[in-house]
């Protein structure tokens, strides 16, 4: 009778724990990113003038050069740093380029659930999730070209906190 308790209880656990949603899991360092001295120049001085991550950042002339100066397959291996920060930066920057898979890259995303500090000037800060600051991008008031409609951006919001 304990036997069949056990196996009952090993079989529940194994069903949750396979059933629930994996985090997302950086794969790159910050470092192994910036081994480009060139990039690592631009970023450091980008990062200099932009501490913050927050609301209206693409205006800073800052930003631009540095989304300017800097490769999509860079931003996108940026996408992937182990802080959330640079992932933010990156996306933000990919969805200013108008990158043509920003949806695709967003939904890779969708379980990156690590907290990051946004602050709304003059005064607000605000601790988000890395998947709600990239799906803010393409919200249905988004100047992107890839931004989603009301109907999409509400389904997909939804989805993404099952």
């Amino acid at each position: 009778m304990n036997i069949t308790r056990l196996t009952y209880f090993v079989l529940l656990f194994l069903i949750f724990s396979c059933s629930r949603k994996q985090d997302f899991k950086p794969t790159v360092k910050l470092d192994t990113i910036l081994k480009k001295e060139k990039l690592k120049n631009d970023y450091n001085e980008f990062r200099l003038d932009n501490v913050y991550l927050y609301l209206g950042i693409e205006k800073r002339q800052s930003f631009i050069k540095f989304r300017e100066q800097t490769s999509i397959s860079d931003l996108i291996l940026m996408t992937e740093c182990e802080k959330p920060i640079v992932r933010c930066f990156a996306f933000k920057m990919l969805v200013e380029k108008d990158y043509y898979k920003i949806r695709e890259l967003l939904f890779k995303h969708r379980s990156d659930n690590e907290y990051l500090e946004v602050y709304h000037p003059p005064c607000v800060r605000m601790n988000e999730k890395v998947k709600v600051y990239m799906l803010q991008q393409l919200g249905p008031f988004s100047d992107s070209k890839m931004k989603f409609n009301r109907a999409e951006y509400d389904q997909i919001w939804a989805d993404f906190f099952k």
